[in-house]
């Protein structure tokens, strides 16, 4: 090697010394920008970018307390977010983000992230009353769209996530545009999901959590995919409360949730790609405590509550809008059903208005189908109610049992229905059997036993004058419906059949509170009943112990007609709506509706027989003067042929007795239900003993009967409302006894009307005519039953003081009675020369007798005698003189016999004194003045109102009262020695007339 090859070889090692300087120093200047840009000047443009974001919102401010970035691990870090808008008020921040970015991002095309880590953010939402979100404020104003003509196509960028996690995030969420504002928070919040890539056949698997600040909590977990966005997972839902859904939906809710806590849990599948879809499974759907009520109840008791509310196999399809349900569970609720008032139901206000189907719009989605296999009710109540008539009818059904099966909205499968029930206090009710519910049709068996028939008594007001007070009912047979008839309104056709048995019945008018009608059995069979066209047919009825009244009115008409007449619907109370029969809602009716239906023919009614045995008619006939009654006991016999036609007659044969061994028959023809139109009936009653008839001879003519027999022929045509009838009447020995002291005794001259009437053989015969039209009250009567009632006899009755009184020439009437003071039995002139003509008055008709009552007190006589105890008192103490009385003892303060001679006179004492005295003995403490008793007038006047109630009279104060007038007044009479005192005697009976100013004592004449 030459000196030159040495000389280029030592050149060519420094030239390259100096070439690997110059790199080192070119790596470490880029190393030392690189550390820069990413310590200093990636933090700087993050704040910068961010901050002109924000600057781009108005009114939005932004803290920030670090940003960070390790060029070296690739981790960014931002620290202390925090956004706010107007009013300084928060919208949203963290604590702290972190993004670890993968190396890979350098050199692969996408983005990749190995974790992503929030920490305690928060966000609060809100809107105002005007209705805006407060989060609008974080959207920047729209900047220039890209150009149309740059060729590039939008796409999903590539990212790859390995793990994000967010930790305890608060949500709050805040709304003030409704009336009454909603808040809640959502706190803590926690989500994790790793291993995520938007593009490629991963899945990223995530867990989702969050409590509510009303208790609630959910949880998510599944996997998500990007291309195409799916997902599918598990959730479950915790003590969701039904207070925060009612608070949140507001007035939106028809109805107020007062109480109830649900939990949900299940599976779910979506799916992005083409067609959006849903599904969801829920292993189980279980509510507790739930409460439903209506918002203007106020406090009331909801109207249905149910303790637990289970949802079985609950699958949920979309865009399908599929809906099924394995099974419905519900234990023990409580319904409230009512039809109000205007005849509307209850629950029909709480539940959205039905949209009729013609009106669905073109493109619509079409309606939800629902499927449920199985419904279950256990332990159930139901309350019904009808307030459309007065008073309400109250029903409860309870426990009732209630098994469904295959139930849908689509398709025509029927549904099969079991159900089992209390119904009222004794009864039971059963039903099995199958319906369609579109359009409703389909058989159903019913037995319903022992149901109280009292409960329909507000129904029974509206056609009768009668109260069922005891009864119950059994119903055995089959309901048959079929689709509407044209011009049916939708309601569709019925057919029942079976057999009714009434047990143990009892029924009084609810005038006279009497027994109309009682009865061991009524059995009904072979019932059927069918509408449109409406008709009733029954082929027997069995009637067994029935007791009942049979009257003949005034106008002949039968009390039968007016009970078995179809009747009218009777306008209810709320604006003479029609009322609504029961399981029957009637809404309001115009005038013109009303119209119509008033000429809507009755429903034709048809009793092929009547078959009565062992029972007893109470028979009247109020149609002659006086009235006749009679009991028939052991009746039998039948009634063939009932029809509510007016053309048909039914053929009536019956027989009894009255008092066992006096014959009774009744036969001829008659419309029941028509009896107006016709009838032709013929009875017989004979050898009846008239003592038999003493409860009414004894209370209305005044007299009982001794002895007697009685037979009669009665005979009565009733055709095209014109009336003939005969009576045929033979009374043979007939002879009265004592007087009764009947307070409704018509005060008659029976006795000589009886020895006008009887032949040498003592017997009296009597024909009374009656005939008339039925559209006239006013019949004529024979003149024998006028000659009774005519002349001097009808003056007696009608005033017996002033027919007494015109025997001397005075005004009779004013001897009626006897006027005293107040406490007082003493007798001004006026009254005691009242009482000498009255004296002799009675001295003329020696059979005459004078009742003076023993009772004759009013209020005003106990006023009066509380005031003279009191003022008695007064007088005794100021009798005694002065001096302190004590509170112990009620004892004068000293006797007079104890009294020292040298003692001087104590001073006379004031009334105010003696009266506070008074007090202080009854009460046992001194007299507490009212503020306002000022006075010694005033409170004397205190001091005797509180007193006078210690010195309320007792009974035999009363009593000596009553007697002292009593013999007063008989001392009166018999002062003259013209009446006997056998003929004026007392009677146990009260007194004391309304005359003002005095106590009047009625007299009364026997």
């Amino acid at each position: 090697m030459d000196a030159s090859d040495t000389e280029d070889s030592i050149v060519s090692r420094v030239r390259a010394r100096h070439r690997l300087y110059g790199l080192g120093v070119v790596a470490a200047a880029a190393l030392a920008l690189y550390t820069l840009a990413g310590f200093l000047l990636v933090p700087a443009l993050a704040r910068r970018a961010l901050d002109n974001y924000v600057m781009r919102l108005p009114g939005v401010t932004l803290q920030l307390q670090a940003v960070s970035f390790n060029p070296f691990t690739l981790r960014a870090q931002l620290r202390g977010l925090e956004l706010r808008g107007e009013g300084n008020a928060a919208l949203a921040g963290f604590r702290q983000l972190t993004l670890a970015i993968s190396p890979s991002s350098l050199w692969q095309r996408g983005y990749a992230l190995r974790a992503i880590v929030l920490l305690d953010p928060t966000l609060d939402a809100s809107i105002d009353r005007n209705g805006r979100l407060n989060l609008l404020a974080l959207k920047a104003p729209a900047g220039p769209s890209p150009s149309a003509t740059s060729g590039s196509k939008s796409s999903t960028p590539a990212l790859r996530i390995d793990e994000l996690r967010i930790s305890g995030a608060r949500v709050h969420y805040e709304d003030r545009s409704r009336v009454t504002p909603f808040a809640t928070t959502l706190a803590p919040i926690n989500f994790v999901l790793s291993g995520f890539r938007t593009r490629g056949a991963a899945d990223g698997h995530f867990q989702f959590s969050a409590h509510a600040s009303s208790g609630e909590s959910l949880m998510l977990s599944g996997v998500l995919s990007a291309q195409p966005l799916s997902s599918s997972g598990q959730f479950r839902l915790r003590a969701l409360q039904a207070a925060t859904v009612a608070s949140y939906l507001g007035n939106a809710l028809p109805v107020m949730l007062r109480a109830g806590e649900g939990e949900l849990a299940g599976t779910y599948r979506f799916n992005a790609a083409g067609q959006d879809t849903l599904s969801a499974e829920l292993t189980a759907l279980r509510v507790t405590g739930l409460a439903i009520a209506d918002r203007s109840a106020g406090s009331a008791p909801p109207w249905l509550s149910i303790p637990q509310l289970l949802l079985n196999e609950v699958s949920i399809r979309m865009p399908e809008r599929q809906i099924r349900i394995g099974s419905l569970a519900l234990q023990g609720p409580k319904l409230s059903v009512a039809i109000e008032p205007d005849g509307s139901l209850s629950l029909a206000r709480l539940l959205p208005a039905a949209t009729p189907s013609s009106s669905r719009a073109a493109g619509a989605s079409p309606a939800w189908k629902l499927t449920l296999a199985k419904l279950v009710v256990d332990a159930a109540h139901l309350s019904l109610a009808d307030r459309s008539v007065m008073p309400a009818v109250a029903l409860e059904l309870a426990p009732l049992q209630l098994r469904a099966q295959g139930y849908s909205t689509v398709g025509n499968q029927p549904v099969r229905i079991d159900l089992a029930s209390g119904i009222g206090r004794r009864g039971h009710l059963e039903g099995h059997g199958s319906l369609m519910l579109a359009p409703l049709s389909g058989s159903v068996n019913l037995d319903l036993q022992r149901f109280d028939l009292t409960a329909l008594q507000p129904y029974i007001d509206r056609h009768t004058a009668l109260t069922l007070y005891r009864g119950t009912l059994g119903v055995h047979g089959m309901l048959v419906m079929g689709p509407p008839s044209a011009g049916a309104q939708g309601q569709p056709n019925l057919r029942i059949s079976g057999a009714v048995d009434l047990q143990d019945f009892a029924a009084r008018d609810a005038l006279t509170h009497a027994d109309f009608v009682t009865g061991r059995a009524v059995q009904l069979t072979d019932v059927r009943y069918q509408s449109d066209p409406d008709g009733l047919q029954i082929g027997t009825v069995r009637v067994r112990g029935l007791s009942g009244r049979v009257i003949i009115g005034r106008d002949g008409s039968l009390n039968l007609t007016t009970m078995l007449k179809p009747a009218n619907p009777a306008p209810n109370h709320a604006g003479g709506a029609p009322a609504a029969g029961p399981g029957r809602v009637v809404a309001s009716t115009a005038p013109a509706d009303r119209k119509a239906t008033s000429n809507t023919p009755a429903m034709p009614i048809r009793i092929a027989r009547v078959q009565i045995q062992g029972s007893t008619a109470d028979f009247s006939d109020l149609s002659v003067q006086p009235t006749f009654s009679a009991a028939i006991e052991g009746l039998h016999g039948s009634i063939v042929g009932l029809s509510s036609d007016p053309s048909t007659r039914a053929r009536v044969q019956l027989t009894g007795a009255v008092n066992r061994y006096a014959p009774v028959s009744i036969e001829g023809q008659v419309n029941v239900l028509s009896a107006q139109s016709f009838t032709d009936l013929a009875m017989s009653f004979q050898n009846i003993d008239l003592p038999l008839f003493n409860p009414y001879s004894g209370k209305f003519a005044g007299y009982s009967i001794a002895q007697g027999k009685l037979t009669t022929q009665m005979h009565y045509h009733v055709e095209k409302r014109q009336l003939n009838a005969t009576h045929h009447i033979v009374i043979a020995q007939l002879e009265f006894g004592p007087a009764t002291d009947s307070k409704q005794a018509v005060p008659l001259p029976i006795k000589l009307a009886a020895a006008l009437l009887k032949d040498r053989n003592g017997v009296i015969t009597l024909d009374l005519p009656v005939s008339g039209s039925l559209n006239d009250p006013t019949f004529r009567i024979g003149p024998l039953v006028w000659k009774v009632f005519v002349g001097l006899v009808r003056h007696i009755v009608t005033a017996p003081f002033s027919w007494l009184g015109s025997l001397f020439g005075g005004d009779g009437a004013r001897l009626a009675y006897v006027d005293f003071l107040p406490g007082s039995a003493a007798l001004d002139d006026t009254n005691a020369h009242k009482l000498m003509q009255l004296a002799q008055a009675l001295a003329q008709r020696p059979q005459l007798r004078l009742q003076i009552p023993l009772h004759v007190q009013s209020a005003a006589d106990d006023r009066a005698i509380e005031q003279a105890a009191l003022e008695q008192a007064v007088s005794e103490m100021m009798a005694r003189g002065a001096g302190p009385v004590p509170v112990a003892s009620t004892a004068p303060a000293r006797r007079a016999g104890r009294r020292k001679a040298t003692a001087a006179p104590a001073p006379p004492m004031t009334r105010l004194a003696v009266l506070a005295a008074l007090y202080r003995r009854q009460f046992k403490t001194a007299p507490q003045y009212p503020v306002d008793a000022v006075s010694d007038e005033q409170r004397t006047t205190w001091l005797g109102q509180q007193l006078l109630p210690r010195y309320v009279p007792h009974r035999q104060d009363r009593d000596a009262l009553g007697l002292a007038r009593a013999t007063a007044v008989q001392m009166a009479v018999l002062a003259s020695g013209q009446v006997a005192a056998t003929r004026v005697f007392f009677a146990q009976r009260a007194s004391g007339g309304a005359a003002t100013g005095v106590v009047r004592m009625d007299l009364q004449l026997q």
